[in-house]
């Protein structure tokens, strides 16, 4: 394999892979916050009407 022929392999690949790679790292991290959330905020006991009123 020649150089050129590795630079442009690596180069297609960072193109391809960062990009899936920072989505996929997004969506998990997405779910650990989405849940992180619920776990704090599914506790507490504020009415709904009082967080609706806001405006």
């Amino acid at each position: 394999m020649s150089p050129e022929e590795f630079f442009m392999y690596l180069t297609i690949g960072l193109i391809v892979l960062v990009p899936v790679g920072a989505r996929l790292y997004r969506r998990v991290t997405l779910a650990k916050t989405q849940s992180m959330l619920k776990e704090q905020f599914g506790q507490s006991t504020t009415p709904p009407d009082q967080s609706s009123s806001k405006g």
